[in-house]
């Protein structure tokens, strides 16, 4: 079996440091525009209006969203996501971000269409060229569309004969009930590294770097190709999970590697079996204020070059219920 690292440290430490407590509330932007900014913000709200009413989507830059679920502190779910962008302009950009319910039905007395997510962000063209920006919204638990825009900003006396590259994203995101009591987890994050911050984030930076938890932020892997020099290491949060007479959770959390070999599976290495109950958490542990952390980071020293598959049991031993999760990878020579 492979040795774990950072078993109960990584469960107190983690949800001590504020990496893992419940995921903070964010609000999109309200600060006052300038008239040029402004005008960015209707143009780009317009190029959405008419995806919205069936006008074809501009395809200039193309673009496509990874979201992770987390339980917030309030009653909608904490939805950070990385935008992967191609064929972004090398200048600066207006972003707009819109979720729709689309079984809503619309108010005909509202002047205003309220949406459950409604933001904008100027990107500057050093951020568009990384080609990956992290971005977030909320929403209450069901099934949205979500919208996305781009439009290069061009410079406020460019001949009308230059055109703006614009590009529209649609993308159906089914948003996860984390306040039902039900046994539940949050996304399984897959990241390439833990930056620890020497201080806080500010509310308008943490529209922008939605992966900081509390003085760390997690930095999400761009792919699942690993090389063997490399780590997996994988983190996450379950919820709701039942309390014993002591008024703590009792989790088993237990982690098996399978190698893929054509259409069929053979059984690679299992971890040693990673225990959070009250023996291993501090008296002032309140489960209603913290998750249950759990996470390992596994070298791929040993790991042949191949697909692999890891499989994520939790069982709540309070309770009886059982969460099963997968993390699909692969390991590379280099």
């Amino acid at each position: 079996m492979m040795a774990i690292r950072r078993v109960v440290a990584l469960a107190v430490a983690v949800a001590f440091s504020g990496a893992f407590v419940l995921a903070q509330s964010a609000k999109p932007d309200t600060k006052k525009r300038s008239k040029e900014e402004q005008r960015e913000i209707e143009q780009v709200v317009k190029l959405v209006d008419g995806v919205m009413g069936g006008e074809p989507a501009p395809t200039d830059i193309q673009m496509a969203i990874t979201p992770y679920f987390l339980k917030s502190q309030e009653q909608r779910t904490f939805v950070p996501f990385v935008l992967e962008v191609k064929g972004a302009p090398a200048a600066d950009a207006a972003l707009y971000i819109r979720v729709v319910d689309p079984a809503a039905e619309p108010d005909p007395k509202a002047k205003k269409v309220e949406y459950p997510w409604d933001d904008v962000h100027f990107v500057p063209a050093a951020q568009l060229a990384s080609g990956r920006l992290n971005r977030v919204f909320m929403a209450a638990p069901g099934t949205y569309d979500v919208y996305l825009a781009i439009k290069e900003r061009l410079p406020e006396k460019a001949p009308k004969s230059q055109v703006a590259k614009m590009g529209v994203l649609k993308q159906q995101v089914v948003v996860p009930d984390f306040q039902n009591a039900e046994l539940s987890m949050s996304s399984v994050f897959v990241t390439d590294n833990v930056n620890m911050l020497s201080s806080p984030v500010s509310a308008e930076e943490s529209r922008e770097r939605p992966f900081v938890f509390g003085a760390q932020e997690l930095i999400p892997a761009a792919d699942m190709d690993f090389a063997k020099s490399e780590e997996l290491s994988i983190f996450f949060q379950v919820y709701n999970a039942g309390l014993d007479q002591a008024g703590k959770p009792n989790i088993l959390m237990e982690y098996e590697f399978h190698k893929k070999e054509g259409s069929e599976e053979k059984f690679f290495n299992k971890t040693n079996p990673q225990v959070i109950n009250a023996e291993n958490l501090p008296p002032q542990f309140d489960p209603a204020k913290f998750p249950v952390p759990g996470g390992i980071s596994v070298p791929l020293s040993s790991f042949g070059e191949g697909q692999y598959r890891l499989s994520i049991k939790i069982s709540d031993k309070v309770s009886g219920k059982v969460l099963n999760r997968d993390v699909n990878f692969e390991v590379k020579a280099s």
